[in-house]
């Protein structure tokens, strides 16, 4: 496969993405997620990486120097992956073990919850090479059950069907872990995505250290609650707010098995807060935490609206001193997005608010220089004056 001048210098700096106008020529009859060898136009290599010319992202590198894409290869990637969090992960037994691009495996998204794994395959390369990279996975981590969660929408995207189901072992109805002091659960073939949101993880410490025994908590946008029981766990009198019941049965679950009380509010999040704002509710601390709101980069003004009315009805039952968390799992939604969307509701809610930190995804979940997309998670903690 030969690329255009102008995309080598891009993707000979470790770049892995080459879309379909960075590619000058591929030989004919490729099967879908194929390992080619990427070459300039004069001949000189570049690296390797699998190719799919219907794909949305056609080329996806897995190494420049060429070398064999094996057994051999998936092992020493998961390993780096596993010695890469070795040490930053603690207080847990649930972390992420492969973030995809960012581990240099791209399209393989896998979780470990104590003994059980959780895989997800997103492109037609890593379903070319499935058996190889479970191999791997199963012997590097020591995984004694693991399932699959590939039923994303990227996978239509690269021709594929959506799969889920057990890869080995027998896989429990509730996936138990912990995180700190809390006992945590999720059911393996219903919950979204990999099982659990663990890349707020960072956030669930930092807003449960900022409440105070008695104050009132709100979780907007909750699915399962992690945040509110932490901050229940602190002692606070934590409200959660979604729109999934089933997530919200299993919050109310969780906070029995844990000791303690979240009161529950199902519904859309801005009618909630509507409601809560109505009966003049007040909270010492709020976390906004919505799903993703921009799939693309036309997307953005929409969500800021999002942002903007929930961080008004947020600020307005803030109580003076309280902390308001405001987070996005939108890679195409930048820091300055959210900054933008709270100071216009700031100003709608005549309020006053601090900006006290800027914080980013976990360690576990890691962002190379070279791939802008694997910084994904970006939230702002604001202190109202």
């Amino acid at each position: 496969m030969i690329l255009k001048t102008s995309a080598v210098r891009r993707i000979a700096g470790r770049y892995p993405f080459g879309h379909s106008g960075d590619i000058e020529d591929a030989a004919p009859g490729l099967a879908p997620g194929e390992v080619v060898d990427v070459r300039d136009e004069g001949g000189r290599l570049v690296g390797r990486g699998y190719f799919n010319e219907q794909g949305a992202t056609p080329l996806r590198m897995l190494n420049w120097d060429g070398g064999e894409i094996d057994q051999k290869f998936y092992r020493q990637r998961i390993r780096a992956a596993l010695e890469r969090r070795r040490g930053r992960m603690t207080g847990t037994n649930a972390i992420r073990v492969l973030h995809a691009e960012a581990d240099g495996l791209p399209g393989v998204v896998a979780d470990q919850f104590g003994d059980v794994l959780s895989v997800q395959f997103r492109n037609a390369g890593v379903e070319r090479h499935r058996e190889m990279i479970l191999k791997a996975l199963r012997e590097e981590t020591g995984a004694t059950c693991a399932f699959e969660r590939s039923d994303t929408g990227e996978r239509r995207k690269e021709g594929l069907e959506l799969v889920s189901g057990v890869l080995w072992g027998t896989l429990p109805e509730r996936v138990e872990f912990f995180e700190d002091d809390l006992n945590l659960h999720f059911a393996p073939m219903d919950a979204q995505k990999t099982g659990f949101f663990l890349d707020q993880r960072d956030n669930r410490r930092l807003m449960r250290s900022l409440v105070q025994p008695g104050e009132a908590f709100l979780d907007v946008y909750s699915y399962t609650g992690g945040f509110s029981l932490h901050a229940a766990k602190a002692g606070a009198q934590s409200t959660a707010i979604d729109k999934d019941q089933v997530a919200l049965s299993v919050l109310e679950q969780e906070a029995a098995a844990n000791g303690v009380r979240v009161s529950l509010r199902w519904g859309d999040a801005l009618e909630q807060l509507a409601a809560l704002e109505k009966d003049r509710r007040q909270f010492g601390a709020i976390v906004l935490d919505p799903p993703t709101l921009a799939k693309r980069k036309d997307d953005i003004p929409r969500a800021k609206r999002i942002f903007t009315d929930g961080a008004e009805s947020a600020l307005r039952m803030l109580t003076p001193g309280g902390h308001l968390l405001i987070s996005t799992c939108a890679h195409y939604i930048r820091v300055d997005d959210l900054l933008d969307a709270a100071r216009v509701a700031a100003g709608a809610a005549e309020a006053a608010a601090e900006v006290i930190a800027v914080t980013y995804q976990p360690a576990d979940h890691p962002h190379l220089l070279s791939v802008p997309e694997s910084l994904y998670l970006k939230s702002i903690l604001l202190r109202k004056e």
